[in-house]
């Protein structure tokens, strides 16, 4: 699972956009939030399933498979 970093933006709007960018993939935005807060919890649920889809994507899995 490569490197993920999230920032949380204001937009001219008022209303709150995610830039993601992670290790190895051209960055990307998830826009339309109300809130601050609303934007964290889709950052903890994107972390959720990112986990989810690598099960052994602990570092020391990726150790032992190289990466």
């Amino acid at each position: 699972m490569a490197d993920t970093n999230y920032r949380i933006v204001q937009r001219e709007d008022d209303s709150f956009a995610v830039e993601i960018v992670r290790s190895g993939a051209l960055p990307q935005s998830a826009a339309g939030f109300a809130t601050e807060a609303e934007a964290q919890g889709w950052i903890v649920q994107d972390q959720r399933l990112r986990v989810a889809a690598d099960p052994f994507g602990t570092p020391a899995a990726r150790r032992w498979r190289g990466f």
